[in-house]
């Protein structure tokens, strides 16, 4: 009888300093790069200061003490890497070695890998699957670039929760594990306001869509019942094909209730129930694109839980910016881009949300 998979897996000792800097400048290094989706301008930019990080004492001490955070746990119930609440001084840290943002990260996530890749095997993944999943590394540097144009990486808390091994990469799309209240996914949770009134969403942190933030509404209490289910997020690969989209949802509903099979005994409806909290869960795509354009398309696959406006959202993910903008002054060569302008123009904003699926 084959064993149950594990809940988590812990690394079993600590990176010493003297072994980062060896992974640092070992000639491997440029094969982890490119395992990592690390190319081109960035990879040509890393690697000098992989080189300045490990003679640097400093910087060496803080990237090994991240690494040895990222890579304690991986798994179903371990802690969280709070990435971004060391933002100001790692990025202050940086300056000794380059300007611009996210290098400590960057490194630290470079030396971390080994436990969640070992968490990857133990729920099914191949080695080929595994480091597809970690190459969003790269992706979000991408990402970085084109809306700063320089080296960097902004999507910190996104990057750790991927280390943590609980986001698969499954064709089109990709899934993230993780707990929703129960109260909300039956629609009756706190639903805000998505008229002009209503605050605008906190800035993106993932692919195309933005990673699955904690739902609105009153904070949870001890007594909150919550249940796992499947993000959903789009990655910046090209076209959003309806027929690749539903081979996504299909591959991960086999996928998750095949190597997480506790969790189907817990929740009769784990691997068929999917949200997705992206600012392209709008109906106002269809207003702009037509109704039968691959993005209208997509947001129509979901039963809306909560609306709220997503400003931020819709500006960086169309135009790779970020607030302070001049929106007067953003391209719109595009229907879509046209009309996001001119909803962020004229004070309409842009109304995304949390959407619901069943499959």
């Amino acid at each position: 009888m084959k064993p149950p998979p594990p809940a988590e897996i812990r690394a079993e000792d600590e990176l010493a300093a003297a072994d980062v800097r060896v992974m640092l400048t070992a000639p491997s290094r440029t094969a982890l790069l490119d395992n990592l989706g690390i190319t081109d301008q960035d990879a040509s930019e890393l690697l000098p200061l992989l080189d300045a990080a490990a003679a640097d004492e400093e910087v060496l001490t803080d990237v090994t003490a991240t690494a040895n955070r990222l890579r304690a746990a991986a798994g179903l119930e371990v802690p969280e890497v709070d990435l971004a609440a060391e933002k100001d001084r790692h990025d202050g840290l940086q300056q000794r070695l380059a300007p611009g943002e996210g290098l400590v990260p960057i490194l630290a996530l470079l030396v971390s890998t080994t436990t969640v890749r070992a968490w990857h095997d133990a729920r099914g993944l191949t080695r080929e699957q595994s480091w597809e999943v970690l190459a969003d590394l790269g992706q979000q540097m991408r990402v970085h670039r084109a809306g700063t144009g320089r080296l960097g990486l902004h999507q910190l808390n996104w990057m750790s929760m991927n280390w943590a091994g609980r986001l698969v990469h499954l064709g089109r799309l990709q899934f993230d594990l993780h707990r929703q209240p129960v109260a909300l996914l039956a629609g009756t949770g706190s639903t805000p306001s998505a008229d002009e009134s209503a605050p605008a969403a906190v800035g993106p942190g993932g692919p195309v869509d933005g990673p699955v933030a904690q739902a609105a509404g009153p904070a949870p209490s001890a007594d909150d019942s919550r249940r796992w289910v499947l993000g959903t997020h789009i990655p910046a690969r090209g076209p959003l094909d309806p027929a690749e989209v539903d081979a996504s949802f299909t591959a991960a509903t086999a996928y998750f209730t095949e190597h997480y099979p506790e969790l189907g005994a817990e929740e009769p409806a784990f691997g068929h129930e999917f949200v997705c909290d992206s600012w392209l869960l709008s109906d106002q795509l269809a207003e702009i694109t037509g109704e039968g354009s691959n993005l209208a398309r997509f947001a129509a696959r979901w039963e809306m839980l909560e609306r709220s406006r997503m400003d931020d959202g819709a500006l960086f993910f169309v135009f790779g910016r970020r607030p302070p903008v001049d929106v007067a002054s953003l391209p719109r060569s595009s229907r879509l881009e046209h009309g996001v302008a001119e909803r962020l123009e004229d004070g309409r904003g842009w109304t995304g949300g949390l959407g619901r699926l069943l499959r």
